[in-house]
């Protein structure tokens, strides 16, 4: 009995070190250079059942949570941006006392592990629209709560709680493709982004290439995907990109805006000029669409490695690429 007693001992302390192990290790899926990071997900369903305030000073620390306060700073995003912990209860507060938010949540992070982080999707299809041999150095957290997926420095994030998800959790795997060609895309840049503090017209030319190219290619990578899944009309973007008479209209507003800061460098930006942007972003939103349309024609006229190698060069040169095709 006691040499029983002590086998069964040693049982029960194999079972508490090697599966606390497996726990901690589950928090991350690692997939080559690439880390899918769950931690935010996961304590976020933890506070969500338990009420727990002491969960959210435990995910200030985290990693994704420095993430979002950094793209929130950068952007001036409309949320609390004094700290990780005022972010956290405000990003949270949508979901409390909601059983059924926080059963589609669950179920999306268990979807966002089975089918994107184990197989891991996204970074096969982001490395037929990256540079020969480039290689992730980044993550990609799975978050609740903060736009649809942001991107910053070489990581970037899915919200797995965008309504676009809950609705359809199938559209976290084209959204993962997205943002995490962005962060190859930033990575590529050496990290860097351009700073919203700008006063020239030149300085706005200069952003609206880079997000240009940036949303471009972001937009046109899973393109595939969705065509091979028949997902193109799940997404705005792709109907537009199939409908010709629509992106020629588009792609003249577009054109339209960039000259004229293109072509007066030397103004100074007021007001006025900021509004001019919003059709970027809102309704038409022409850095997707149009950067897609531009991404296409360069791969189908130039050669996929012509359009990966431009990502290596200032974005000017993705417009100076695709406007040379139009003679």
């Amino acid at each position: 009995m006691a040499m029983k007693s002590f086998f069964s001992l040693i049982a029960i302390v194999f079972c508490f070190v090697f599966c606390g192990i497996a726990r901690e290790c589950n928090h991350t899926i690692k997939k080559g250079s690439l880390i899918y990071d769950f931690s935010f997900a996961e304590l976020a369903i933890q506070y969500l059942e338990s009420g727990d305030t002491l969960l959210l000073n435990k995910m200030a620390d985290l990693e994704a949570t420095h993430h979002l306060l950094n793209h929130a700073g950068q952007f001036h995003y409309n949320v609390p941006r004094d700290s990780g912990h005022a972010l956290l209860k405000y990003l949270l507060s949508a979901y409390q006392e909601n059983p059924e938010a926080l059963r589609k949540i669950k179920q999306n992070l268990q979807f966002a592990r089975d089918s994107i982080a184990q197989t891991d999707f996204p970074q096969r299809i982001c490395m037929q629209y990256l540079p020969e041999k480039f290689a992730f150095s980044g993550k990609l957290f799975f978050t609740v709560g903060y736009d649809v997926g942001v991107v910053f420095a070489d990581n970037a994030s899915l919200n797995i709680a965008h309504p676009r998800f809950m609705e359809n959790p199938q559209e976290m795997l084209f959204y993962s493709i997205h943002e995490l060609h962005h962060a190859g895309f930033v990575q590529l840049k050496e990290k860097q982004m351009p700073s919203l503090a700008i006063t020239t017209y030149g300085e706005m030319a200069e952003l609206i290439e880079f997000f240009t190219h940036l949303e471009g290619m972001g937009t046109y990578a899973p393109l595939q995907a969705r065509v091979k899944r028949e997902a193109l009309d799940q997404d705005s973007d792709y109907l537009a990109l199939m409908d010709e008479e629509k992106m020629e209209a588009l792609e003249q507003k577009f054109f339209t805006i960039y000259k004229h800061f293109k072509n007066q460098p030397y103004e100074t930006l007021t007001p006025a000029d900021w509004e001019k942007l919003a059709p970027f972003t809102d309704g038409a939103r022409l850095w997707y669409r149009v950067g897609a349309k531009m991404a296409s024609e360069i791969d189908k006229m130039s050669g996929r490695e012509k359009l990966t190698g431009l990502m290596l060069l200032a974005p000017e040169y993705f417009f100076e690429a695709y406007l040379s095709l139009q003679h």
